[in-house]
């Protein structure tokens, strides 16, 4: 379900002479999934094999378990998940240091939750990221500006905020940027993006409709008004994404759903970056690792 709200989030047609965002193939984001094959199976990224194994847990319920090996052989846990795949991006220079990077999906099951992404640097000496969930799927591209790989994702916090439907809650895009220490936010490189997703949203307001939304009957226009506040606020302008909540929704909300946005990202993807730092998995002294 999530990745059908994600495909409308990041196709929409763009208006003629606005900058696009990448869209994804979702056919092609699972390299290798672990659920679909009964056997174990491995994937090669660089001088090492990524391996998935189904395994059995509490009530007969099965998971998947991946493993780094490394050229002697040694297995590294890594992701266990309802589902794990080795996912698009993996042998590409993620960390931009000339190493091939190791991206794992795994997803919880169920309709609306959740994935969680581990992502490693397979250099000499191979570094992981600390696991980060979200929502939302990770889109892996590259930048074709800063000839840089990103990762494209939507803040999943904002799932079913203030009421609104699952279907009908917008959600704000997020750019992250994978390095040796951790993820990054880099949403603000994409002002041109944002900007053409604030230019969406306000056509789809009609002349004197925001007028009706501040007399409370226009109940369409408040996921569309949100979707330009996100814009402004999730880019780094965060002036004129309180500017347009004034000119916008109605007066006596206007405190109540500020300090709700405020608090939603607060306690969003955002607030998970700083637990990203790495763990090496090179052998420590006596051969164990870390």
């Amino acid at each position: 379900m999530h990745r059908v709200l994600l495909i409308l989030l990041l196709c929409s047609v763009p208006l003629l002479g606005q900058a696009e965002w990448p869209k994804p193939n979702w056919q092609k984001a699972e390299v290798m999934r672990c659920r679909d094959q009964q056997q174990t199976s491995t994937y090669a990224v660089g001088k090492y094999q990524v391996k998935l194994v189904l395994v059995s847990g509490f009530g007969g319920e099965n998971s998947c378990q991946s493993y780094l090996v490394e050229p002697s052989g040694h297995e590294i846990p890594l992701l266990r998940d309802w589902t794990v795949s080795v996912y698009q991006g993996t042998g590409e220079d993620v960390f931009g240091d000339g190493n091939p990077g190791l991206i794992l999906e795994g997803f919880s099951g169920g309709a609306h939750c959740c994935y969680t992404y581990t992502i490693a640097d397979l250099g000499d000496a191979p570094l992981v990221l600390s696991p980060v969930h979200n929502q939302t799927p990770f889109l892996v591209f590259k930048d074709p500006a800063r000839k840089q790989f990103r990762i494209l994702t939507s803040d999943g916090a904002f799932d079913y905020f203030d009421g609104l439907c699952h279907a009908c809650a917008p959600f704000p895009r997020v750019v992250l940027q994978a390095t040796a220490s951790g993820l990054h936010d880099v949403s603000s490189q994409f002002v041109d993006q944002y900007d053409s997703d604030i230019a969406l949203a306000r056509a789809r307001i009609g002349e004197g409709e925001i007028g009706k939304f501040e007399m409370s009957d226009f109940a369409d226009a408040k996921p569309v008004v949100l979707e330009i506040v996100y814009s402004y606020l999730y880019s780094g302008r965060d002036a004129e994404a309180w500017q347009t909540l004034d000119k916008m929704w109605p007066a006596a909300d206007r405190q109540r759903i500020k300090t709700l946005i405020i608090r939603t990202r607060s306690t969003g993807l955002l607030s998970k970056l700083a637990k990203t730092s790495p763990r090496s998995l090179a052998p420590a002294a006596g051969g164990a690792h870390l």
